[in-house]
């Protein structure tokens, strides 16, 4: 080898000695300086950068409601309750047999007028013309959410009566529905506001409202138009709607056809239940395309004697809302405006044009029984209650709703 070439081979093999403890000496470097830096005090005037933490989703939304059978203050029950020291309080005395702190609301027939049209003892008995005085409603408000209206006795003080009764209840925070005309195909659906407890996945829990349609179909003297059944289907197709119908042949044990055939045309056009009174008698039920239809749940709060008409099925429902991509803030908003319009606001929902909520229910049911004496309603005893699940034939009802 030429003296030339190896004096180039070992400059370069100093160059290159070097460049790797140079190299490695500015990796010291580099590592002292980030040590020294995370040492340092950090700079006062340069704000952190923070990650935000992302929004609680809720992960259920669920209600607890009780439906009641047929609810009357008048007549017998309110000469007991005038002549007992409780006083207004005595319809109501025995309804914490039925635990209402387990539920969100109470919904139940009110079939009387509530006016201050005081009482004719001879039209009540005889003619059965109807009324409830406002002054129990300061105690009813305790347990009831809300009544269905649209019936055959909530006229009995004419238009103005019907009228004035919208006014107490609204006075006491009690929510309504229904029209007494069989005839009208507007005004016998409306909107019920419910609360609604929403879990976030986070474990913290929020208060909400949601707004619902329930709709009335008296059919006493005769058939509900099919404007008024086409009403209940505009009203589910932009909230979950429940019908409570109020006909039926009186003091029977099973529904006849025509009610049958009814029945399953409001479920076909949407509804997702229907739970009926008006009979006096607990009738059967049944699961029609996986959906409830309880003919008629009998008398809930009235002044009638005898077993059959004594003794009523209340009808839990545990409700859950389907969470995903639901805006409960904005439904929340409306539940709210649909109270400040006493349930007249369809129009607002139909203006926000949400989703519609998608609800899945589970039912039970539980007896309820007055007593002749009192004519003050409790929860049935195991007996009783296992006598009314036989009138429903409740047994098979459950498996046949998860279908």
């Amino acid at each position: 080898m030429k003296k030339t070439a190896k004096i180039t081979a070992i400059s370069a093999c100093v160059l290159l000695a070097a460049g790797v403890t140079f190299g490695i000496c500015l990796m010291a470097s580099k590592k002292d300086d980030k040590d020294k830096q995370e040492r340092m005090p950090a700079d006062p005037t340069i704000a952190p950068i923070y990650e935000p933490e992302p929004d609680p989703v809720a992960v259920s939304a669920e209600m607890k409601v009780l439906f009641e059978g047929t609810t009357f203050w008048g007549r017998r029950t309110n000469a007991k309750a005038r002549a007992s020291e409780l006083g207004v309080t005595y319809p109501f005395s025995q309804l914490d047999t039925l635990h209402r702190e387990d539920y969100d609301a109470w919904i139940a027939g009110l079939e009387c007028p509530v006016t201050n049209n005081g009482h004719d003892d001879y039209k009540e008995e005889n003619l059965f013309e109807f009324n409830c005085d406002p002054d129990y409603l300061t105690e009813a408000k305790k347990y009831f959410t809300a009544f269905l209206l649209g019936n055959n006795h909530t006229d009995n003080q004419g238009a103005e009566g019907f009228a004035e009764t919208h006014e107490h209840l609204q006075e006491n925070g009690i929510q309504y529905f229904g029209s007494y005309d069989y005839s009208d195909g507007t005004n016998n659906c409306g909107i019920i506001s419910l609360p609604l407890r929403v879990t976030l996945d986070n474990g913290e829990t929020e208060d909400h409202e949601i707004p619902m349609g329930f709709c009335s179909a008296h059919g006493v003297y005769g058939i509900p138009v099919e404007a008024a059944r086409a009403n209940m289907g505009k009203y589910a197709e932009i909230v979950p709607t429940v019908a409570m119908p109020h006909m039926g042949a009186e003091y029977q044990a099973t529904a006849d056809e025509l009610r049958m055939n009814l029945y399953h045309d409001m479920i076909d056009r949407g509804v997702e239940a229907v739970i009926a009174d008006h009979p006096h008698w607990t009738q059967n039920a049944e699961a029609y395309n996986s959906r409830l239809i309880v003919y008629s749940m009998g008398n809930f709060m009235f002044d009638q004697n005898g077993m059959e008409t004594a003794r009523s099925a209340a009808i839990e429902a545990n409700i859950s809302v389907k969470t995903d991509g639901v805006d409960f803030e904005a439904w929340d908003k409306l539940a709210k405006i649909c109270k400040e319009k006493n349930g007249e606001c369809y129009d607002d929902i139909a203006a926000a044009n949400l989703p519609k909520l998608e609800l899945t229910w589970k039912y039970d049911y539980h007896g309820t029984t007055t007593d002749p004496n009192t004519l003050i309603p409790r929860a049935a005893t195991e007996a009783e209650n296992a006598a009314i699940g036989e009138r429903l034939n409740w047994g098979s009802i459950p498996a046949e709703l998860k279908k």
